[in-house]
């Protein structure tokens, strides 16, 4: 017992020294609201989440951030959303300028009440009760085309006029007013919107039955019974009208490169170039069925004769000689580009054909409302119903426009980025792999080891690339498939860019192969691959990500400069790099600006954002970051 009395003294002491020495420490590292210190906050976290800390105190880091996961989800979410064929050329909608108003016809013209609509490429004209003109949606751009005036402007001597026709074409208007008088305006490169003097003089003396803008040309029928075709016919030969129907023509249906004429006897002649919607069917011919209405598309046409059967002939596309059942009396037929449609005594309407641009998509309020007028233009398709009102659908427009194919931009870009920003990837991992092999062995061994492939490093980097990658494209063009081409050039751009990264990786191994960690596990006989990728990695993979979002940004402008210069990913397969292909031409840079600079716009902010993101991993991955 007194031993254990003479020895509590002692221990008391020794625990009042460390009471007092855990008090110290506190009071140094805990502040008096009991929160941790910034010392003490940093040892508790994982070098991770220090990183992640300093990375979100980056404004600019975290902007770019935001913005590339954007891009990310406008590309590869986009493309899901989006669906994209490649095969798909309309030239019609050519070099149409960004807009979505197709579908947003004025209120004026219902309160008048509708009379005719028709549509062109990018707009549509209206006819109301009144005589009034009106003009709706997108101006279409002219490249050094002669034009009379915008189409979207109508003339003051029409708005003056009494006006009891219209009729679009792709991009040109025509008007008849009561007095016989014909008003043409838009799109003139072929003279199409410019009245020829023979037409002026018949017009003087003779009434018009029906007037007709096609694409590039115009059409008269008067009603006598004679065509008067003019414009842009050189190739279609629309102007050459069969001489037994002149006089008999009581009705025609026209489309781009054919015209079907529907004679004074009930019989079908089809004029134009040699296509399949001359094939007309032999009954509709010889007399045996008498048709009292016609329509055309694009490559098919459509008659109805005199006891409501239809007939349907031309191109089977888009299932465009199906006709669907329907049930009752055919009141009207219409027909659009790529379209087939009736209406029948009910008010239904019953449509068939392409549904690329939504033709097919019939807004509710036609689907359960009767209808008593249907117009159905190029893409735009219209519906009056018994009150009145007016239902359009079809296509609205192109948000970003389209190209020199009539191909949405929109879709393109979106599909686009998906490729560019995969080449870029997978560039980059190719690179980074060879990098770090290359680097880190040479780093560790030394020696010849590292002569040997420093040396292989310089060869690879003496290898001008732009000229070794277009080669490669120019010898392989035509030889393998699309596909394979743009796995080539990944591989390519893989195996030319990794010499930078590979000796900043080595110079950080010879810094890191001398410190105290490395030889101890060399002392307890680690084997040298586990040293290099479980101990000696880790403490350089900061500077390699750094590297890898700074390579990313630069893969992605070498691709996209390879397929501008044409040696890239080749069309029809889109790229941010071969949409930007045509901006080569002063004429795109001049007059179709969105062809350029939407493309342009998105690679600039894909290779910005992803600076930024490694300009802040860079920052945050430095240890004197956490002392601000």
């Amino acid at each position: 017992m007194d031993n254990r009395r003479q020895r509590d003294p002692v221990l008391q002491e020794k625990r009042g020294v460390l009471q007092s020495f855990f008090a110290f420490i506190k009071r140094l590292f805990v502040k008096e609201d009991k929160k941790l210190s910034v010392l003490e906050e940093e040892a508790l976290q994982t070098p991770a989440k220090t990183v992640i800390k300093n990375f979100f105190r980056h404004k600019l880091g975290i902007l770019g951030l935001l913005g590339f996961i954007a891009i990310l989800t406008f590309s590869f979410l986009g493309s899901k959303l989006v669906p994209i064929n490649l095969s798909l050329q309309e030239t019609t909608l050519r070099n149409i300028r960004p807009g979505y108003n197709y579908l947003k016809y004025p209120t004026q013209l219902v309160q008048e009440g509708v009379k005719e609509i028709s549509s062109g490429a990018s707009f549509s004209v209206g006819l109301s009760q009144a005589g009034n003109v009106y003009v709706w949606g997108t101006v279409p751009t002219y490249l050094l085309e002669g034009f009379a005036t915008s189409v979207l402007q109508v003339p003051e001597e029409v708005q003056k006029a009494n006006i009891v026709k219209v009729s679009a074409g792709d991009r040109h208007i025509l008007a008849l007013d009561d007095r016989n008088q014909l008003y043409c305006w838009g799109l003139n490169n072929f003279e199409q919107a410019t009245l020829p003097s023979k037409l002026q003089s018949k017009l003087a003396s003779t009434p018009v039955a029906q007037i007709v803008g096609g694409e590039l040309y115009s059409a008269v029928l008067f009603a006598d019974g004679e065509l008067f075709v003019w414009g842009g016919t050189m190739g279609n030969r629309l102007d050459i009208v069969p001489l037994h129907c002149q006089g008999r023509i009581t009705k025609i249906a026209a489309s781009s490169n054919n015209m079907a004429l529907l004679l004074d006897d009930g019989t079908v002649e089809v004029t134009g170039i040699q296509t399949v919607v001359k094939q007309v069917p032999e009954q509709l011919q010889d007399g045996s069925v008498k048709v009292v209405d016609i329509v055309a598309s694009y490559r098919n046409a459509m008659a109805l004769d005199e006891q409501g059967q239809l007939y349907v002939w031309g191109d089977p596309e888009h299932g465009m000689l199906r006709i669907p059942a329907y049930q009752g009396q055919i009141k009207a037929l219409a027909a659009g580009k790529s379209n087939l449609a009736v209406l029948l005594d009910n008010g239904q309407v019953v449509i068939w054909g392409d549904n690329h641009y939504k033709q097919l998509e019939l807004p509710e309020k036609v689907q359960s409302q009767p209808v008593t007028q249907l117009y159905c233009t190029m893409f735009q398709n219209y519906a009056v119903h018994q009150d009145g009102s007016l239902s359009a659908w079809g296509n609205k427009g192109f948000i970003f426009g389209t190209d020199e194919q009539g191909r949405d931009l929109l879709t393109r870009v979106i599909h686009g980025g998906r490729i560019s920003l995969t080449v870029g990837a997978i560039a980059v991992v190719i690179s980074v792999v060879i990098a770090l092999f290359f680097g880190m062995t040479a780093g560790f061994f030394g020696g010849m080891t590292d002569n040997i492939l420093m040396r292989f490093t310089d060869f690879v980097m003496s290898i001008p690339f732009l000229p070794m990658a277009i080669t490669l494209s120019a010898v392989v063009r035509g030889k393998v498939s699309e596909m394979n081409r743009i796995y080539m050039m990944m591989v390519i751009m893989g195996f030319l860019m990794w010499p930078g990264l590979a000796r900043l990786v080595r110079a950080q191994i010879l810094l890191e192969r001398e410190k105290d960690f490395v030889l101890a596990a060399r002392a307890l006989g680690v084997r040298y691959h586990n040293i290099i990728v479980r101990h000696i990695l880790p403490n350089i993979f900061n500077l390699v990500l750094v590297n890898i979002t700074l390579a990313y940004a630069g893969s992605l402008l070498t691709e996209a400069g390879l397929s501008y210069l044409g040696f890239g990913v080749a069309p029809p397969t889109p790229s941010w790099g071969n949409i930007l292909q045509n901006a080569q031409s002063l004429a795109v840079i001049e007059y179709y600006w969105w062809r350029w600079l939407i493309p342009g716009t998105f690679v600039v902010l894909a290779a910005l954002c992803i600076n930024l993101v490694g300009d802040a991993l860079r920052e945050a991955m430095d240890p004197r970051a956490s002392e601000k």
